[in-house]
Parts: structure tokens; sequence; C-alpha cells
């Protein structure tokens, strides 16, 4: 029998069961998980993402780990930074940045789920980036610049001249010469 999280497979549950099974809330919706085939709320839905994440480090640092080409060994701490309150509804969608990540103590990891293609997502996760890379406070050194990574798992092909399911970009220095223009 496969179990997800403390829910049982064919069962009914409110949103919160299978977050905390020992305060169900009446307020919440009720859902059954099928003993197989498709959930009827896929972990494409944000709460479910961020709350698996947040629940079990376990199934985090093995995602960070899958993603990131790290072996178990080299992640020695995953901490999400930006928690959700646990037994929210499921239907709701609150949030702006989904898991904010901090490993090792000293990385910052963004890691974002979309759904639907707003053809905003080069902007949107440029500005995700932009805006932890830059936290320094008044008087801190430049030094003390934590590196950042920003992680989008689309469910849509960003750039389909060029379909690929796993790309990495970076910055780039581009060599500048006098008799090419930057814009070209």
């Amino acid at each position: 029998m496969t179990q997800i999280n403390s829910c049982t497979p064919s069962t009914t549950f409110t949103g919160t069961d299978c977050i905390s099974p020992s305060r169900p809330d009446a307020s919440m919706p009720e859902f059954t998980f099928p003993a197989f085939g498709p959930l009827p709320i896929p972990m494409t839905n944000d709460y479910l993402f961020r709350a698996l994440l947040q629940k079990n480090n376990k199934v985090l640092k093995g995602l960070v780990c899958s993603l990131l080409h790290l072996a178990p060994e080299q992640l020695h701490s995953a901490e999400i930074t930006n928690p959700i309150e646990l037994g929210a509804s499921v239907t709701d969608k609150t949030f702006i940045l989904d898991i904010k990540i901090l490993l090792n103590d000293q990385t910052v990891l963004n890691l974002e789920m979309q759904v639907i293609n707003q053809h905003n997502w080069v902007e949107r996760s440029l500005s995700y980036l932009c805006r932890d890379f830059d936290s320094l406070q008044s008087g801190e050194s430049y030094q003390a610049i934590r590196p950042v990574l920003q992680i989008g798992i689309l469910n849509f092909t960003l750039f389909p001249e060029q379909p690929e399911f796993y790309a990495t970009y970076q910055f780039l220095n581009l060599y500048y010469s006098p008799n090419k223009s930057v814009a070209a």
C-alpha cells in the first residue's frame, strides 16, 4: 500500500490532513487520494509543492542535489527561508516566490514552479535572482554577497526554437570590439 506523507490512498481527507493529520479543519475542502492514476490535486499546485518540500527535508535535499548535480554529501544543509503556513487551503494562490532555500549556510537558491506560460519568464526569473543577489545592508562589504541560483521548473517550453528538457543559463561576459556594435 502506497502512502503519501501520512495519507493513505483511496481515503478522503480535508486539505490539512496530509500535512497535519491531528488537526483537521472543517473549513478546508475535502479531497480523495486515488489508489492509482493521477492525483486530483497535482504536485504542480503551489501549496502541495511547497508543503512537501517544507515538511520533508530529505525530499528537498534530494531535489536540490538532482537539479544541481550534487552528491548528497556535498549538501550539508538546505533550509527554506520563506516557509508557508501549513494548513492553508490547497486551492489558494498567494505566493510570490515559491521557495527560497539557503544551501550550506551560504548559497541562496530560488526554486520556482511555473505551470502557465505568461511570456515573461526570462524577465521574472532575472528579477527574482537580482533581488536576492542585492541583499547587502548599508555599510556591508561587497564580499559578503552570497551566491544566488534561480531554478525554474516550467510546464512549458521556454524557447520553442530551442526545445530542451533541462537547460542551464548564466551571465556571460561578451567580448567588446570597437568594430562591433554591442547591440548586435
